[in-house]
C-alpha cells in the first residue's frame, strides 16, 4: 500500500518538472532551437533505451502478465469501441472527432514512467514496460485508422504499417522482450549503459512535455476538449480498474495500468493530427487541459485504485 502523501510526494515532482519546461520554452531557455533536437534525442535514443533495459531485465514470472495484457486489450478495445459509437453526440465534424477520439486513447508515457519509478521503483518500470509493450502499437494503429477515415488527408493500409513498425518505441520494446524470453543476458557493461542512458530520459522527457504545451490554445476550445477530459482522466482509468478486476490482475498490476491508464493525453497525438488533416487547434487545447488537469486527477486515481 502507498499512502496519500507518499504519492503526492512523488508525483508533484513530475509535474513541477513539466512546469519548468514550459516556463523554460516561454523564456526562451537554452533557446527555441534547442527543443526539438531534445525530443528527438529522446524519442529516438533515450527512450527506447530505458523501455529496452526495462522489458529486458523484467522479471515477467513474479506478475500476472498474461492476465494483464487482457486486462490492458479488453479497457482499450471497449474505450475505442464506446468513443466511436458516441461520435454523433462528441463533435461537430469529423475533424474535430479525430482529436477526441486521440485525446481519450493516448497518452504521455514519460509521465507514467516517471509517475511509475518513483511510486514503485524498478518493478514498477518493469510493468510499465508490460504496459508500453501493449498499448503503443494498437493505440497508434486505431488512431491512424481514425485519422484515416475522419481525417482531412487520406492514406493507405501500407502508410499504417509502415508508421507503426517504424516506431522506436514499439521496437525498443519488442526487442527487450524478445531479449528477455530467451533468456539472455546483457553483460554488465551494456546494461549499465542502457540503464544510465534510459533514466536520462526521464527529467528530458518530462521538460519537453511541458514545452510542447500551447496554452493559448485553450481560449478557442469548446466543449470537445471537456468530453476528452471525462474520458481520458475519469472513464478510461474505470473501464481499467474494471477490466484488470475482472481478470484477476495483481494489485501491484493493476495499480500500474490504472496509472497509465489515467494519464493526460500525449503531444505526439499533434504531431499526427498534422500530419493526416485532424483537428490541431483542438488537439493542443486538449492535451494542454488534461495535462493541467492531471495534476490533481492522477495523485486522486492512484490513490483510490491503492
Amino acid at each position: 500500500m502507498v499512502g496519500t502523501t507518499s504519492i503526492l510526494t512523488s508525483l508533484l515532482p513530475v509535474f513541477l518538472i513539466i512546469i519548468c519546461g514550459y516556463g523554460f520554452k516561454k523564456s526562451k531557455f537554452p533557446g527555441d532551437d534547442f527543443w526539438p533536437g531534445a525530443e528527438r534525442i529522446v524519442y529516438y535514443f533515450l527512450y527506447p533505451a530505458l523501455l529496452f533495459s526495462s522489458s529486458a531485465g523484467a522479471s515477467w514470472e513474479f506478475f500476472s502478465v498474461a492476465s494483464m495484457v487482457w486486462a490492458i486489450l479488453a479497457a482499450l478495445f471497449v474505450m475505442a469501441s464506446l468513443v466511436l459509437l458516441l461520435r454523433p453526440k462528441l463533435t461537430r465534424n469529423d475533424t474535430s472527432f479525430t482529436s477526441v477520439f486521440q485525446g481519450s486513447l493516448r497518452f504521455t508515457s514519460y509521465i507514467g514512467f516517471a509517475a511509475a519509478f518513483s511510486l514503485f521503483g524498478d518493478q514498477g518500470l518493469y510493468l510499465a514496460a508490460v504496459f508500453i509493450t501493449v498499448m503503443i502499437p494498437i493505440v497508434n494503429i486505431l488512431c491512424v485508422m481514425v485519422l484515416v477515415r475522419y481525417g482531412g488527408q487520406k492514406s493507405g493500409w501500407y502508410w499504417i504499417f509502415t508508421t507503426v513498425i517504424k516506431n522506436p518505441l514499439i521496437l525498443a520494446c519488442l526487442s527487450g522482450m524478445a531479449f528477455n524470453l530467451l533468456g539472455l543476458k546483457l553483460p554488465a557493461m551494456a546494461e549499465n549503459f542502457t540503464t544510465i542512458i534510459g533514466r536520462g530520459s526521464l527529467p528530458l522527457g518530462l521538460l519537453a512535455v511541458g514545452a510542447s504545451l500551447q496554452i493559448t490554445s485553450i481560449k478557442q476550445a469548446g466543449y470537445e476538449v471537456i468530453y476528452a477530459c471525462l474520458l481520458k482522466l475519469i472513464l478510461m482509468p474505470l473501464l481499467m480498474w474494471l477490466s484488470c478486476t475482472l481478470f484477476g490482475v495483481d494489485h501491484l498490476s493493476t495499480t500500474v495500468a490504472v496509472l497509465f491508464a489515467a494519464l493526460p493525453g500525449s503531444p505526439l497525438s499533434y504531431i499526427l493530427a498534422k500530419q493526416l488533416g485532424g483537428d490541431t487547434r483542438l488537439m493542443s487545447a486538449i492535451i494542454a487541459v488534461q495535462t493541467g488537469i492531471s495534476v490533481v486527477s492522477l495523485p486522486v486515481v492512484v490513490a483510490l485504485v491503492t
